[in-house]
């Protein structure tokens, strides 16, 4: 009967305050920026509206058979450019809170 050595098996004994700073920094790092988020926000209203302006052009030329193809771009633009304004008012109000705030 072979017996393994018990000393390579063991690890080390972590503290429990270095796991607690492990939690704490694995969040901040996966968190996006808020510059990040408004620039994606911004980006699929461009993107939207650009698919919204060639189905317009489409449709005038007669080039689409499907209108809900169109309608559905054209809800979708709509929703992106409310999510927007929504981000944008959000940030500016948190802005003027911050402003408010006494020391």
């Amino acid at each position: 009967m072979f017996i393994v050595p018990i000393s390579s098996a063991i690890s080390p004994v972590q503290s429990v305050f270095d796991k607690e700073t492990e939690q704490v920094k694995a969040p901040a790092e996966s968190t996006p920026q808020f510059s990040d988020v408004f620039k994606e926000v911004f980006n699929d209203v461009q993107e939207t509206q650009q698919q919204s302006n060639i189905d317009a052009v489409k449709l005038m030329q007669g080039d689409i058979d499907d209108l809900h193809t169109i309608y559905n771009n054209m809800t979708k633009a709509s929703v992106a450019v409310e999510t927007f304004v929504a981000v944008k008012n959000a940030a500016v109000d948190a802005y003027n809170q911050v402003l408010q705030m006494t020391m």
